[in-house]
């Protein structure tokens, strides 16, 4: 069975995260950025709605006490466009710069981190498919997202028009009144409209929140196919592996060879194991350059007698020396006693041989 038409159960790897990271695909609920921005966004107002009238007002004052004859001025007085865009920034700035840093806020916590990716922009020929937009356009994902937006006006139109049923009794007030007056009613009818606004759609922003994370890794599921064949490509075939392992144990064993010439004496078990070792008068104590088992033990006693190095058989010495110590290691002190009467065996023989 081919690895596309294979059940999608698995959840997608960390790899395959990466990558869509890497194309600029995370889990993101647009219905939580907007939340938090409106709520931000109208909390701020209505915190600096003092603020807003104030300068409001010293604009109109401005205008009004002029006879508006200031705005018609030719040229423009730059005195006139500098307390315009002052007042203006008075009242706009502080949400403006309240809602950049939540949106921002939001963004990074839910994409982990800063985000750059130009894939989502890349030109695709496929994108351009009438065909496959319109099979987009009908698919379940695009139902469900029609049904929320449709679900959501609806709630949102039915509570302001509630906050209206409610408040109209103030709203025939507004005539006559100062213009801080006018700012803080809207700004109580705004309130109350954020409130109930906020309650019910900060409940749908964590709902679509969880649903956009579980969409998320449907969408990257893999099939058990597509992850072995990940796993081979990260790690290697298990062929590849095992014969890579064989030809770093020639490699050693060829290594192992080149030390057995250089060895004072090979010890053996007579011919299960050997262990060739090497030892001067710089040396603190004995060191092991090669040992092996059967074929390989073999090998090293034949490399020994064919450079007369000496082999010497003492099955317990040669256990022990292969199962404790590893090539180029140094021998232990529990067998120094051991290993010093082979050596000293070695020198008898060869101070007694006829020059």
């Amino acid at each position: 069975m081919a690895a596309g038409a294979q059940e999608k159960t698995e959840k997608p790897t960390a790899k395959k995260l990466r990558k869509a990271r890497q194309g600029g695909k995370v889990a993101k609920s647009r219905d939580l950025n907007t939340i938090l921005v409106l709520v931000v966004g109208a909390f701020t107002i209505y915190a600096s709605s003092g603020s807003i009238a104030h300068h409001f007002r010293q604009l109109a004052e401005k205008f009004w006490g002029d006879g508006f004859s200031l705005a018609v001025k030719f040229p423009p007085d730059v005195n006139l466009l500098f307390i315009i865009v002052s007042h203006f920034s008075m009242m706009v700035l502080p949400t403006i710069s309240a809602i950049m840093i939540v949106a921002i806020a939001a963004n990074l916590a839910q994409t982990k981190g800063f985000l750059f990716s130009f894939e989502a922009i890349k030109p695709e020929l496929s994108k351009l498919n009438p065909l496959q937009g319109f099979k987009r356009f009908l698919s379940l994902r695009s139902f469900i997202e029609l049904a929320k937006s449709l679900l959501k006006i609806t709630i949102i139109s039915y509570l302001v028009y509630s906050v209206y049923r409610s408040e109209q009794h103030l709203l025939g007030r507004v005539t006559g009144k100062e213009v801080e007056e006018i700012f803080q009613l809207y700004a109580h009818l705004a309130w109350k409209v954020l409130i109930k606004v906020a309650a019910v759609m900060g409940v749908f922003a964590m709902l679509d929140f969880y649903y956009q994370r579980w969409q998320y890794e449907k969408d990257l599921r893999m099939s058990k196919q597509e992850v072995k064949e990940e796993h081979k490509e990260s790690e290697g075939s298990p062929q590849i592996k095992a014969r890579i392992r064989a030809i770093q144990r020639s490699m050693a064993q060829q290594r192992t060879m080149a030390n057995v010439p250089k060895a004072s004496v090979v010890i053996t078990n007579p011919t299960h194991f050997a262990v060739a070792l090497l030892y001067n008068s710089k040396m603190e104590a004995p060191k092991v350059v090669a040992k092996g088992a059967d074929l390989l033990a073999k090998k090293i006693i034949k490399i020994a007698r064919k450079h007369s190095v000496p082999v010497v058989p003492n099955p317990p010495l040669a256990r022990a020396l292969y199962s404790e110590v590893k090539v180029d290691g140094s021998i232990p002190v529990t067998l120094y006693k051991a290993v010093a009467k082979v050596l000293a065996y070695i020198y008898r023989q060869t101070s007694h041989k006829p020059s």
